[in-house]
């Protein structure tokens, strides 16, 4: 017992020596690596702009281009800032980076050290899926040097020390929202098929009566026969669109090309 004690003590001393440190005139103390906002940044130089909007209709073409203008003459207006591009991805869901060439093309331009800031207009335009969207931030936050995001509506910086803990919060958000969205517009095409009410696109060959069903259009109809008897006749699709421009035949939208 009094072997087992007295060993007992000896342990604590030891742990009580350790903890007492060393003399601290022989430590080499490294500084933490400064970390500049982007309003005090003096290394941002080569900037661009990613943009994206996840349908080709009429309305998110106008909300394309105006991003993409806005960014141009926006990046181009800051001094010592150069202009490097922009890289966009029109009609393409955020829900993943598989598809998206443009955001692919963005990765890889800052992998080679062309771009020190990259603006976007939010998260959810960035990427709806917080797994992509965090790993896209770590992995260019991890570079060397590093390359930041600026967030303007969500007014996040990346580098930024709080940076990381707000984009997590806020793409969660994003993410189930995307979510929720994809949910309730399946909810509502159930509900409709389930009552005899099909959502059906513009048609060439035909119209919707105000009951909403379909009737022929005689003059596409012409049109849709004579496409028909091309195709079963050998021609491809592009041989096909040449001669219906060359005839001057109207699409559904009434163009001739």
């Amino acid at each position: 017992m009094i072997s087992s004690g007295a060993e007992a003590a000896d342990r604590k001393q030891r742990i009580r020596d350790r903890y007492k440190g060393v003399d601290t005139s022989e430590l080499e103390v490294i500084p933490a690596k400064t970390v500049e906002g982007l309003g005090e940044s003096t290394s941002i130089r080569r900037v661009a702009a990613y943009v994206r909007v996840s349908t080709d209709n009429d309305e998110q073409t106008s909300s394309y281009e105006l991003q993409k203008n806005y960014y141009t003459d926006y990046i181009k207006a800051q001094p010592g800032w150069e202009f490097v591009g922009i890289y966009d991805d029109e009609g393409i869901s955020g829900t993943s980076l598989e598809h998206r060439k443009g955001m692919q093309q963005l990765i890889e331009d800052c992998k080679a050290g062309k771009i020190d800031l990259i603006l976007t207009k939010s998260i959810a335009r960035f990427a709806r899926n917080i797994v992509d969207c965090l790993s896209v931030i770590e992995t260019l936050k991890n570079l060397d040097p590093p390359v930041g995001v600026k967030f303007e509506a969500d007014n996040i910086y990346t580098l930024d020390s709080n940076g990381r803990m707000i984009l997590t919060i806020l793409a969660s958000v994003a993410e189930e929202e995307s979510h929720s969205k994809s949910i309730i517009m399946n909810w509502s095409i159930d509900r409709r098929f389930s009552r005899g009410l099909f959502l059906t696109p513009a048609l060439l060959g035909y119209d919707q009566d105000e009951d909403g069903s379909l009737v022929v259009n005689q003059d596409e109809a012409q049109t849709v026969k004579v496409i028909y008897y091309l195709y079963l006749n050998g021609f491809s699709f592009t041989e096909i669109a040449e001669l219906l421009t060359e005839y001057g035949r109207k699409t559904k939208l009434g163009n001739t090309e």
